[in-house]
């Protein structure tokens, strides 16, 4: 049954796989603190409920489902999402990341502040493998712990939390800034909005670990990235040009804060020895992936990215996959 109160955060979770994909991911919301303030919404293609399906969603204050092309209309999906919204707060989730019970409440009490966005603190949920913790450094790395509570430059892409209101404020372009959020954190703060931290939201997150997906998977995200900067901002071409050209200052930048985030987590002797291969492989690929969006915008990339991103399992080793079906078994250290 409904509340009569309304929501107090929603949750927007998007899979093309089916139910089953997100399973996991709603149990650990089933399990939040304050699972009957949140909304779930639900994106996805035609999807089969079952009795069992229905039981799991009980708890929450509301569901609702979206059926969406998300080959194609992903973005579309998110921004219809915002506008259906019934809570002050929107989070956006993973089907691959499980946030801890007090997620949501440390969510919804950092935005009683004048937060326009709040982070969460990512865990690696899949640590058994060094290929795992490498890609997690190269993608989350200034996210992972450990964190301070304090306003930050930017928050995690996933996983992270918004004032409704203010995403409501991009209008029609929305769901272009959706595209690669990271990008709208820079565009809220040059707003004169401010981001926030907040070491108690934890999520843990399942990294790609296999050695070639990763590279796969960090090229097309690149190519991503600057097809929506340049692209939805119609850049001209001598623009793009000029900006290519200053890709390789802006890598040797993200191959610094790598290093530096492995080495403040305190996993520099364990880590580097052994995953130095794999991180500059892999910020080689983002390099090339990111000239490539800059000349050919999206072409077919958000139909590759969303295999990583909606089927997981097939991308990490064998060795995570059988350490995860072991769900009572917490996170450990890298091994070397």
């Amino acid at each position: 049954m409904t509340s009569p109160l309304p929501p107090e955060m929603t949750v927007v979770l998007a899979t093309i796989p089916g139910y089953e994909s997100i399973r996991k991911t709603i149990r650990h919301l089933k399990n939040q603190t304050v699972r009957d303030r949140l909304e779930i919404i639900i994106i996805s293609p035609s999807m089969e409920m079952s009795a069992a399906t229905e039981s799991d969603l009980k708890d929450f204050h509301n569901v609702i489902f979206m059926e969406a092309d998300i080959d194609n209309e992903l973005y579309e999906a998110w921004e219809e999402a915002v506008h259906r919204a019934g809570a002050p707060v929107i989070a956006f989730g993973e089907n691959h990341a499980f946030p801890v019970p007090e997620w949501a409440d440390a969510l919804i009490e950092a935005h009683r502040g004048p937060w326009a966005g709040v982070g969460s603190v990512i865990i690696n949920a899949n640590p058994g493998t060094l290929n795992s913790w490498a890609q997690m450094y190269m993608t989350y790395g200034r996210w992972t712990e450990p964190i301070k509570a304090g306003e930050a430059e930017d928050i995690p892409g996933h996983n992270s939390s918004y004032k409704r209101s203010i995403l409501l404020e991009y209008g029609s372009q929305l769901k272009y800034m959706l595209i690669r959020t990271n990008a709208m954190n820079m565009d809220l703060r040059s707003r004169g909005h401010r981001l926030y931290m907040e070491p108690r939201a934890r999520v843990l997150h399942i990294n790609v670990s296999r050695t070639q997906s990763i590279l796969v998977d960090l090229f097309y995200n690149g190519q991503i990235y600057t097809a929506a900067v340049a692209f939805n901002k119609r850049w001209s071409l001598p623009r793009r040009v000029f900006n290519a050209c200053l890709e390789p200052l802006i890598m040797l930048k993200y191959f610094r804060g790598t290093l530096h985030n492995i080495r403040r987590s305190g996993n520099w002797n364990r880590l580097i020895p052994h995953t130095l291969p794999i991180i500059v492989s892999g910020l080689t690929a983002h390099f090339f992936g990111k000239l490539l969006g800059y000349f050919t915008g999206f072409s077919k990339v958000q139909v590759r990215i969303n295999n990583y991103e909606f089927d997981r399992f097939k991308y990490i080793t064998a060795q995570d996959i059988e350490e995860l079906s072991d769900s009572g078994k917490p996170p450990a250290g890298p091994e070397a």
